[in-house]
């Protein structure tokens, strides 16, 4: 029995090495219609292989946002959203967005979406990638479908309008310093005292909460309960009192995440999401969400296009290793894009498969670092280092390097992903531990 993560794994083998020993490879492969989900077209019809493709207007609409992406920001906000992903000008671009009408693109009308369906909404994540165009992901991908699901009548109606104006920004505060991995053991408590909950307790690694108007926090409200059952969900607003934060400073100086500390701080019942005690379920669907949202395949359609572009400038698409470097960067993003598809046609008949989304997050977030370690190698070899325009690239692809290591832990690390994928996905017992 094959699952899709080793299947797309395979056929990154089988189509690179198909293509790759070719010298017109790279010219077939990007040639070649990039696939899709919709319109399922027998190009043979005495043949089993089947053609996937988007349908015509869904096509428009990754033409129509692949040109608004490219101008959406100046090259001056792209280049202080590298090292400033959070903060003003990252506030503004959204703002921007929101005033544009793109950002409810694949919520429903009835919450002030567009109501295109999950792949019209990763058609959008995936331009927005490839043009290396940051999007509010935690906030727009994962808490507002939530809410959409489990909030109450008020809460929808205060925070999705909101949302999809850019005005609201939130960031997730689940893993504590003894409970990541194993995150049914959070110990940050919440106890009710009136209309309100008073909340103690610490975080770490929440991205963005130095900037966030509101933390999405789990909290346990019943200690006596079993660990997955005495958990619940509040949103607090980062301008309580007794809420702070400190940085974590990543491995490329930058500051992106944080450790977040709450200090009696009081918050009211109405700011619980779902039931008290039943917020397990309200986690594991955000989380789910946010995987999805980890592997988009315009990551890496950015490194090709990057890498491409210089190398064509150039003449060096004829070299053999550059030619098979940038072949395998294709067939990557093209396997990659079906993976996305794939998770978006289940997604259109209801929530998302654990197992599909530990998929999706785990080969996208290992091929991005695999093609993009393969790309930088090609610039070192082949670049001339007194050129500016390659010293440049080189810079960008390093920190996009850097950059792109927590894709592997963020939203549960790759080693726990596969055990899921094995247990929910192929039905094999659990690890022991």
């Amino acid at each position: 029995m094959t699952y899709p993560l080793h299947l797309y794994d395979s056929l990154l083998k089988d189509l690179t090495r198909f293509v790759g020993g070719a010298a017109h490879s790279l010219a077939a492969l990007a040639a070649a219609p990039a696939p899709g989900i919709a319109g399922d077209v027998d190009p043979d019809p005495g043949s089993d292989a089947v053609f996937i493709d988007l349908t015509a207007a869904q096509r428009r609409l990754q033409t129509e946002l692949r040109e608004y992406f490219a101008h959406v920001v100046t090259p001056e906000e792209r280049e202080t959203m590298m090292s400033e992903r959070h903060g003003p000008v990252f506030r503004d671009v959204v703002r921007r967005m929101g005033r544009d009408g793109r950002l409810g693109v694949g919520w429903p009308k009835e919450y002030g979406g567009l109501g295109f369906g999950p792949v019209e909404q990763h058609i959008f994540a995936n331009e927005a990638a490839r043009a290396w165009v940051q999007l509010p992901s935690v906030t727009l991908q994962t808490v507002g479908p939530t809410l959409q699901t489990y909030g109450t009548a008020e809460q929808k109606s205060f925070f999705l309008p909101k949302i999809l104006a850019g005005e609201v920004h939130f960031a997730i505060g689940y893993s504590e310093p003894d409970a990541g991995t194993d995150l049914a053991s959070l110990q940050t408590r919440a106890v009710r005292d009136g209309d309100h909950y008073i909340v103690n307790g610490q975080k770490i690694f929440t991205t963005g909460g130095h900037d966030a108007d509101y933390i999405w926090l789990a909290v346990r409200t019943d200690p006596n309960a079993p660990k997955h059952k005495g958990i619940s969900i509040l949103i607090v607003d980062t301008a309580d009192p007794g809420f702070s934060w400190t940085p974590i400073i990543s491995c490329d100086g930058s500051h992106h995440s944080n450790a977040t500390y709450y200090t009696d701080v009081r918050v009211p019942v109405s700011m619980r999401v779902g039931e008290e005690n039943q917020g397990w379920r309200l986690i594991t669907t955000q989380l789910n969400h946010e995987r999805v949202m980890l592997g988009p395949a315009g990551w890496i359609g950015g490194l090709y296009d990057k890498v491409h572009g210089w190398a064509a400038e150039r003449d060096l698409l004829d070299v053999p290793d550059v030619q098979a470097v940038l072949t395998e960067a294709l067939a990557a993003e093209r396997i990659n894009q079906l993976l996305n598809w794939q998770v978006a046609a289940a997604e259109s008949g209801g929530p998302v498969d654990v197992a599909d989304a530990s998929a999706t997050k785990v080969f996208g977030s290992e091929q991005i670092q695999r093609v993009g370690a393969a790309l930088e190698g090609v610039v070192a070899r082949h670049g001339d280092w007194s050129d500016p325009a390659t010293g440049e690239l080189a810079d960008w692809l390093d920190r996009i390097a850097k950059r792109n290591l927590v894709l592997t832990f963020g939203g549960g690390v790759n080693e726990i992903r596969r055990e899921l994928i094995a247990m929910t996905g192929l039905g094999l017992p659990r690890v022991p531990r």
